[in-house]
């Protein structure tokens, strides 16, 4: 909380952004520093209306678990996407499947808006701001639907799974899923020299290793590394195996 600042609050929910997002910030202004002005501006607000569609993207997993009775405490950006850090106890599988998949539906009817839109100007491409945020959203809906826990696509996993074999179980098949997905996709991200990407697998190892260890605590076999059952998870965080947060 110290290193964030409050956006406000949006149907009762805090939201707020982590301070590294002043290095993102900077990142859009230099890369887009020699168009001029102009240029900059475009970069600036074609950021800005991206992680308006993370905020989305969180307030359906949010909201879905608010109509379960489960509050969210927070909403947090930051520079790789949001955590949405709902509260409570474990989730029944059928509520945390309900929940995983509610941000990347969000995501996919914007893209659809966007493509709408951006229909009416005559230009789908992403070289036009609407295309652009069309395909920003299509991309973030499709890649979070990745089976790669603890995304949302391997929190649909583990909730299609812990109705079969119970969490613990569940979240140790699923965990190990999400680790070969951050290998493959660190590999990936090396290869084509894509940064951001290289620290968004990193960022899923080892939220998926935490996830794994913290399944262990809570029933009852104890974190295989004490240090990593804390590590923060995407969507959800819910003080528990499930969530982030996003």
């Amino acid at each position: 909380m110290q290193w964030s600042w409050s956006l406000g609050r949006l149907f009762g929910i805090d939201t707020r952004v982590h301070a590294s997002f002043v290095l993102v910030l900077l990142w859009a202004v230099l890369s887009s520093y020699d168009g001029g002005p102009a240029a900059i501006a475009y970069g600036l607000a074609f950021l800005l209306a991206v992680f308006a569609s993370v905020v989305a993207h969180e307030f359906g997993h949010a909201l879905t678990a608010r109509s379960f009775g489960i509050s969210t405490r927070q909403i947090l950006l930051l520079p790789i996407g949001g955590v949405a850090q709902i509260e409570g106890a474990h989730m029944p599988p059928r509520e945390e499947f309900m929940v995983a998949v509610a941000g990347p539906i969000v995501s996919l009817l914007l893209a659809g808006a966007f493509f709408g839109l951006a229909a009416l100007t005559g230009d789908l491409t992403p070289h036009h701001f609407l295309g652009a945020l069309a395909w920003a959203n299509l991309g973030l809906g499709v890649f979070n639907l990745l089976p790669a826990f603890p995304m949302d696509g391997g929190r649909v996993f583990r909730a299609l799974l812990s109705a079969r074999m119970g969490p613990l179980r569940a979240t140790e098949i699923a965990a190990t899923v999400g680790k070969l997905a951050a290998f493959g996709l660190g590999a990936y991200a090396i290869a084509s020299g894509r940064t951001m990407m290289t620290l968004v697998a990193i960022f899923l190892y080892f939220a998926a290793t935490g996830e794994a260890n913290l399944a262990a605590r809570r029933f009852g076999r104890g974190p295989a590394d004490p240090a990593l059952w804390r590590s923060m998870s995407g969507f959800p965080r819910r003080g528990g195996p499930d969530r982030r947060g996003r």
